[in-house]
């Protein structure tokens, strides 16, 4: 495989990041903002680290490694900004607020689960909690995608917003990431290539799927900012008002 083609995201991640700051249009979304630019200095490290040192060298693993668990912790804050972004004061209270932490429990949950289901060869060192994290992140990303799906329709949404924009990308990419890496444990090393070409592409199409969405303003403001659920005392006073003017 080319270094020009396992490269093309970081092309992509530039012209994003280029995209935020000359249209400003990363305000709403900051952390997304902080995930772009580490992926740019991360992918730049790495291809500065594999152009200097031999192949196989344990630098490289390092490098890979360490940055990974970047892109993790910064996919989960990510993550967090889009569903305060999206459902503003519908999770009110603390049982809304309880539903982020959920699914990032039932995350690591699954990505405990899928490790001991499917042996590692990375033994229990930090490598291995690195995988964990990351397979808990790819799941609480298509979580948040489907549940946004879900949201759109039924409290009539407007899907042009930055936020869904950035769920989507995410959506798209961990989804196809957690199929090929069930794929690639089925089939092992044959399977490699077609996993590394995959991951690749997919990344990329989130990236071109970012683009889009911040290249254009936003329709409106997202209307689940503004809403939030009537308590039982607004209620009675609106059933109150009804019966007034039924007079």
């Amino acid at each position: 495989m080319s270094l020009l083609f396992r490269y093309a995201p970081l092309g992509l991640l530039v012209v994003l990041l280029w995209v935020l700051l000359t249209k400003r249009t990363y305000k709403s979304t900051p952390w997304f903002l902080a995930y772009v630019v580490f992926g740019v200095v991360a992918d730049t490290a790495r291809l500065i680290v594999r152009l200097s040192v031999p192949h196989g060298s344990p630098i490289y693993s390092a490098a890979y490694w360490i940055t990974e668990a970047g892109y993790d912790l910064l996919g989960i804050l990510v993550m967090y900004e889009v569903v305060r972004a999206t459902t503003g004061n519908l999770l009110r209270g603390w049982r809304g607020r309880s539903v982020f932490p959920l699914l990032v429990v039932i995350g690591l949950g699954l990505g405990v689960a899928r490790s001991y289901a499917i042996p590692s060869q990375l033994g229990h060192g930090p490598l291995f909690y690195v995988v964990i994290g990351e397979i808990a992140v790819r799941f609480v990303q298509v979580f948040v995608f489907a549940g946004l799906v879900t949201l759109v329709p039924v409290l009539g949404l407007r899907w042009r917003q930055y936020p869904f924009g950035v769920a989507t990308g995410f959506g798209l990419y961990a989804t196809v990431s957690l199929l090929i890496n069930v794929e690639y444990s089925d089939f092992g090393t044959r399977f490699k290539l077609l996993w590394a070409i995959t991951q690749i592409v997919a990344y990329s199409l989130a990236v071109l799927i970012w683009i889009w969405f911040f290249s254009v303003p936003q329709k409106s403001q997202t209307p689940a900012s503004t809403l939030s659920v009537p308590s039982p005392g607004e209620l009675l006073d609106d059933y109150k008002n009804a019966l007034r003017r039924m007079r």
